[in-house]
């Protein structure tokens, strides 16, 4: 059975979190038109898509023709981890991570970069 390290799984847990929280800030940042620096560094581009669905009136007319003919929704089991009361000790270690990094020259992401590019 594998070991799990409750202190590092926060650790990256908030870690990913607050990169999560800052990838859909700048993305939202890119649909209102911020500039982009580096811009030949990656292909970055802003697609228009649609998606299409029924109203809820609409469903509810075809869950119940779908109920008529005798179809199931099928239920699918799943689990699902939760991670909380994480220790405010973590929160300022993800927090001195992300601004030293956020708030860094080119220099110290390179170097971070190439640590972690060669972490085995």
């Amino acid at each position: 059975m594998k070991n799990v390290n409750a202190k590092w799984l926060a650790f990256k847990y908030k870690l990913a979190k607050k990169l999560n929280a800052s990838i859909e800030e700048d993305k939202n940042a890119i649909k209102n038109g911020a500039k982009i620096t580096f811009e030949k560094y990656c292909k970055i581009q802003k697609v228009e898509c649609q998606r299409a669905s029924y109203t809820k009136e609409q469903q509810a007319i075809l869950d119940e023709i779908a109920k008529e003919k005798g179809f199931e929704k099928q239920i699918t089991n799943y689990i699902r981890i939760d991670i909380d009361n994480i220790p405010e000790e973590t929160d300022k270690q993800v927090e001195q991570v992300f601004n030293t990094l956020e708030n860094s020259n080119n220099v110290v992401i390179a170097k971070v970069a190439s640590k972690v590019a060669n972490i085995k």
